[in-house]
């Protein structure tokens, strides 16, 4: 059961197309363990997870023959901007802390500088800081 889920991440983790046959070896294993987790295990309907469901009823499969690659669906480009948030709030504010004599409790925003940081960084990633220093706009 447990070869039979292993061999079928390796293929649903490809970064490459998937091939007919990869989409239908990844059926056959998946079926063979849906089979032995709720039969043989013992699992039952009480084992049965929303993930497990998707696997064994061929939704995963019906996503494979759609968009022939599933990877680029990862949800690492999510894990890296949570990091990014974590970060800045942490090391780039005073988390809502002391900004000083001056300022009035209803002033201190410690996400503004959070938004500025992602403000920045979309300025560069699509390039218009870049044209705003390069293209003489200054």
């Amino acid at each position: 059961m447990i070869f039979d889920y292993r061999d079928t991440l390796i293929i649903l983790r490809k970064t490459q197309e998937y091939t007919d046959d990869d989409i239908d070896t990844f059926q056959e294993k998946i079926d063979a363990f849906y089979k032995a987790y709720v039969e043989t295990s013992g699992a039952g309907k009480e084992g049965i997870t929303n993930y497990v469901h998707m696997l064994g009823s061929g939704h995963v499969s019906y996503y494979m023959k759609k968009h022939r690659n599933l990877y680029k669906f990862s949800q690492q480009g999510w894990e890296s901007l949570n990091e990014k948030v974590k970060l800045m709030f942490f090391n780039h504010s005073q988390r809502g802390g002391n900004y000083g004599l001056s300022i009035g409790e209803n002033e201190r925003y410690f996400l503004r500088s959070i938004f500025l940081g992602f403000q920045r960084e979309a300025l560069w990633i699509s390039g218009m800081a870049e044209a705003y220093f390069t293209d003489g706009v200054m």
